[in-house]
C-alpha cells in the first residue's frame, strides 16, 4: 500500500466561510418540547485502502509500521462522519462523551460537557484519538501525553475556500507523561472551519476536527447512525462532513417534539 503524507488524499473542506468568532454567543437554556434529528450516513463505491506508514522514530513504542484508515466503512455505512446543526443560538448544554482511536492506538478525545466543550486529547499508543472530531474556538484544549516518548504537536488550518492551502497554527512539544493546553483563537481562524492536528515526529498521527459553535452535533457510529436531540423548534441547516470525502447539507424544519430523519450519502472516488 502506498505511503501517505499528512494531507495526502484528504479533501479538506471549509464550509460556511463566515466569521466563526461568535462561538461564545451560544447560550444554555431550557429546551421544552425539543425535536430529534436522526439518520444514517451511507457510502457508495469502494472505500480507499488504509495508508501504510513505516515507523522511523520510536518503533519500540509505536511499532514497526502503522496504518491510517481515513474512510471506515462497514456494510455500506460510514463511521466517523461529523454531523452539525447550524444556526442554534440557545439550548442544551454540551454533553460529556468520549471517542477512542482505532487500535493499536489508544488515544481518546474526551468532551467534558457543561457550559463548554471542555476537550481533552489523551495521546497514548502513538495516537491522538479518532481520525475525526470537533472542537470550539477560544477555549483551551488540554493535551495529555501518556506515552513515554516525546511528540511534537503540529496544528494546521485551511486558508482558502478550496481547502488546498494549509497554514500552521501552532507547533509545540508534548513531553513524556506531561500535559499542555492550547487555545485555537477565533481571531486567527476567522474563516476556517477545520483544524488538523499532527505529530512532526510520527507522520501517521493525524486527526481532523470541525469547528462547532453549539452542542448540536453528532459523530456517526459503527452502524453509520447519528442522533441530535433536544433541538429547539426552528429551521436549520444540517451538515455532514468528512475530511476525506467532503461535505453534504440538508435544510431541516424542526417542530415541537418532532422526529426528523435526514440521511446522507457519500460516494467513493
Amino acid at each position: 500500500m502506498r505511503r501517505g503524507g499528512h494531507i495526502s488524499g484528504i479533501a479538506l473542506v471549509v464550509a460556511m466561510l463566515g466569521n466563526v468568532s461568535g462561538v461564545l454567543a451560544y447560550e444554555i437554556g431550557e429546551v421544552t418540547s425539543g425535536g430529534t434529528i436522526s439518520g444514517k450516513i451511507t457510502f457508495q463505491g469502494a472505500a480507499p485502502s488504509p495508508k501504510l506508514f513505516p515507523v522511523n522514530k520510536d518503533p519500540e513504542v509505536c511499532g514497526a509500521e502503522r496504518t491510517v484508515n481515513e474512510v471506515v466503512v462497514r456494510n455500506g455505512l460510514l463511521q466517523g462522519a461529523v454531523v452539525i446543526l447550524e444556526g442554534v443560538k440557545a439550548g442544551k448544554p454540551f454533553i460529556a462523551s468520549g471517542y477512542r482511536g482505532e487500535p493499536p492506538g489508544e488515544g481518546e478525545f474526551r468532551y467534558g460537557g457543561g457550559e463548554d466543550i471542555s476537550l481533552e486529547i489523551l495521546t497514548k499508543g502513538c495516537n491522538f484519538g479518532p481520525f475525526t472530531g470537533v472542537l470550539t474556538l477560544d477555549q483551551p484544549v488540554r493535551f495529555l501525553n501518556q506515552d513515554p516518548i516525546k511528540h511534537i504537536l503540529h496544528s494546521v488550518s485551511s486558508r482558502d475556500d478550496k481547502g488546498l492551502i494549509l497554514r500552521t497554527i501552532h507547533n509545540r512539544e508534548l513531553r513524556p507523561d506531561t500535559s499542555a493546553e492550547q487555545t485555537f483563537y477565533s481571531s486567527k481562524l476567522k474563516r476556517d472551519r477545520v483544524v488538523g492536528i499532527h505529530c512532526n515526529r510520527h507522520d501517521f498521527m493525524q486527526s481532523w476536527l470541525y469547528v462547532v459553535t453549539s452542542p448540536y452535533y453528532s459523530l456517526s457510529d459503527q452502524e453509520g447512525t447519528f442522533t441530535i436531540d433536544q433541538v429547539p423548534p426552528g429551521q436549520y441547516e444540517l451538515l455532514a462532513w468528512h475530511p476525506a470525502l467532503g461535505l453534504k447539507r440538508h435544510e431541516v424544519q424542526v417542530t415541537e417534539g418532532g422526529e426528523i430523519e435526514a440521511s446522507f450519502e457519500f460516494v467513493g472516488k
